[in-house]
């Protein structure tokens, strides 16, 4: 919260002990700042911007302190120099505000709001009072019961009371009448409601119109102000690099493209629709509202293993407004395993992450609240996993935390199955220079027969193209229908790219079903405009129909395997294409091409030679297809390599895939 402290210091007294007092303020250097302006108001307890900066001060440093009475006392002393400053010049630079933040910290919402509003109404020009006074409303509207929160809310002339009387009826289901509220506010900023809009879609199982809504927020950042509303939906589950990037952002397009990046990245389908992620952020956000809100202050002292901040990443003071519990909650979902005793554990199978939670206690005296603690205490995981001794449990702690809070996760509701869609690619010569990119994928259909029943399902299948940085090129979605008798399906998607790293993405799930599967990964996309002999990737296939003579790709039709499983005895197809062979005098070119079985596992026979044979041709980079016996080879996985060598010029390729026989 550095930035509510970078405040406008226009006083122009020559005071050295002011001037120390004000960078003691900057700094966060709250007791050297409280002493130094003590001093210096002793001599003129009148001074307005030393009342000012005192009240600061007192207030941030009665967050930290041990004692309950001390706490009160600090923040008493600091509203008597705020209401000072207000009594003398309500206009003086963002004390509105500041005092607003106080409010805040004393839990008297109605006053936060109401003084926030007023800053904003006096000062619009100050970014940060927007995106605080929108937290201030939203506090309120969660802790407070909604027919309360709705009378108050309705009885303020501020331009956001409106939005939120609809969050109120949201809380209540009543959904109808929070998007009818929406609709009617036309003095709303555009970017809170938009969020609000949103929020509601994804409460409505509407997430195509939840995604599309957040889309439409982002294309309209049109001031800094809306970058920083839009931050605060996504603070709870940002990176310190993506915290430490938005900072430096300066332009507009920046922190459009900040955003489409974010949740690009993290989308687990991006071809679908809607953006599975941001459904479940949202989805995540309405339980921790109602679980793991937290409303006190955060400080250090207490346990002994969070004395020392430097343990965690500065993301985590971003997720205040939760428990510990709720922030790895709102990062990472509901656990795969717990443990319950004096100390609760989570575990994130997939992830390998362990968090345990307990609450704060001073002497005998221990809270209601838990929070992170180094050790596990009563039942836990094996000791492998969270430590062989307390300081084994704490080092690793650490390290969990670090990950943990540094990272995030998608997870898919628990009904959905999990099913197998094996893929492949493979890449070949396109057009232009560019390279024809090729997946093939496999659906078993029938591992949802039991939920078709006697009626028929429709899959859907997608695929999405992405830069490295996420910058959007291409994707492809279709949905088929499918009866009770079929059994699985082959399919594949195309697409010519240049030669670059991209993330790709490939998706089936059933339509109105639970079966689903995701896959994202890295591909960077071979050359093939380069001189020289080359090989493009090989398929392998159980059958094969070309045309007579077929020189071009289009001309074979493959029935591509994409799991590579194949039952013995097996004579699976090998198809792939050669480029770039070197023409004799009479334009014909001679190759040699050997296919090889090569074992994976070391307890197999040795490699196995299949088949050598010369060649010609005339054309310079022809097509190669041949079904190839695999003879007496035992069940188990291989690789399939073929060289191809040109026998003008004695250059060689080789082209691998790997192989299972059952």
């Amino acid at each position: 919260m550095s930035w509510c402290f970078l405040i406008l210091l226009l006083s122009q007294v020559p005071a050295t002990d002011l001037q120390a007092a004000r960078q003691a303020v900057e700094s966060q250097e709250y007791g050297r700042a409280i002493q130094l302006l003590d001093e210096f108001l002793e001599s003129d307890n009148t001074h307005i911007e030393g009342r000012y900066l005192r009240g600061i001060a007192l207030r941030e440093r009665g967050r930290n302190p041990t004692l309950k009475n001390r706490i009160q006392r600090l923040l008493a002393r600091s509203e008597a120099d705020f209401e000072f400053v207000v009594a003398q010049d309500s206009a003086y630079q963002d004390v509105l505000f500041q005092y607003a933040i106080l409010k805040r910290y004393k839990d008297d919402l109605e006053g936060a709001i109401t003084l926030g509003e007023a800053q904003l109404a006096h000062r619009p020009d100050l970014d940060y009072v927007l995106p605080r006074l929108l937290s201030f409303y939203w506090r309120y509207v969660v802790t407070t019961a909604p027919p309360k929160a709705r009378l108050w809310l309705r009885s303020q002339s501020g331009s956001l009371a409106p939005l939120f009387v609809g969050r109120a009826y949201e809380r209540q289901g009543m959904y109808d009448t929070a998007e009818a509220i929406y609709a009617e506010d036309e003095d709303a900023a555009e970017t809170p409601l938009l969020l609000a809009q949103a929020r509601l879609s994804f409460a409505r199982m509407r997430p195509e119109i939840g995604t599309e809504t957040i889309e439409e927020a982002i294309s309209g950042i049109d001031t800094k102000v809306d970058a920083l509303v839009f931050f605060e939906e996504i603070k709870t589950i940002a990176s310190p690099a993506e915290v430490a990037a938005f900072d430096r952002i300066y332009e507009l397009e920046g922190y459009r493209s900040f955003f489409r990046t974010f949740w690009a990245s993290r989308d687990p389908m991006p071809a679908a629709a809607y953006n599975a992620r941001m459904a479940e952020h949202y989805r995540r956000l309405r339980i921790a509202e109602q679980s793991f809100l937290f409303n006190g202050f955060r400080s250090w002292f207490r346990s002994a293993f969070t004395h020392d901040e430097t343990y965690f990443p500065a993301t985590y003071e971003l997720s205040s407004d939760f428990n510990d519990r709720g922030i790895i909650f709102m990062r990472h979902g509901e656990p795969d395993d717990y443990t319950i005793g004096e100390a609760n554990s989570w575990l994130y199978n997939d992830s390998l992450l362990v968090f345990h939670f307990a609450p704060t206690c001073i002497g005998q005296v221990c809270g209601v609240t838990e929070h992170f603690v180094p050790s596990p205490v009563g039942p836990t995981f094996e000791p492998a996993l969270v430590g062989l001794d307390a300081l084994d449990a704490e080092r690793r702690s650490v390290d969990f935390l670090v990950d943990g809070l540094s990272t995030d996760r998608h997870q898919w509701s628990s009904d959905t199955r999990q099913w197998e869609v094996p893929y492949i690619v493979g890449a070949f010569r396109g057009l232009d220079g560019r390279t024809l990119v090729e997946i093939y994928y496999e659906v078993p259909l029938h591992e949802t027969a039991r939920a078709r029943g006697p009626d028929s399902v429709v899959v859907e299948t997608g695929f999405a193209i992405h830069t490295s940085d996420w910058e959007r090129i291409n994707y492809a979605r279709k949905q088929s229908q499918y009866g009770r008798g079929d059994d699985a399906f082959v399919d594949r998607f195309q697409v010519d790219l240049s030669a670059d790293r991209f993330n790709l993405a490939l998706h089936a799930r059933v339509l109105d079903g639970v079966h689903l599967r995701a896959y994202r990964f890295d591909y960077t996309v071979p050359r093939y405009t380069d001189t020289g002999l080359q090989l493009s990737d090989m398929f392998l296939a159980d059958s094969i129909s070309a045309l007579p003579d077929a020189v071009e790709r289009d001309e074979v039709i493959l029935y591509v395997n994409p799991s590579g499983q194949f039952e013995r005895p097996a004579a699976p197809f090998v198809y792939f294409e050669i480029y770039n062979l070197t023409q004799e005098p009479d334009g014909r070119t001679r190759y040699r091409i050997a296919y090889t079985l090569i074992p994976v596992d070391t307890g197999q026979e040795g490699v196995i030679t299949l088949q050598t044979s010369e060649q010609q041709s005339t054309s310079t980079s022809p097509l190669s297809y041949v079904a190839v016996d695999l003879g007496e080879a035992s069940a188990g996985s291989y690789t399939v390599e073929v060289e191809v060598e040109d026998l003008i010029t004695g250059m060689v390729a080789r082209t691998r895939r790997a192989l299972h026989l059952k």
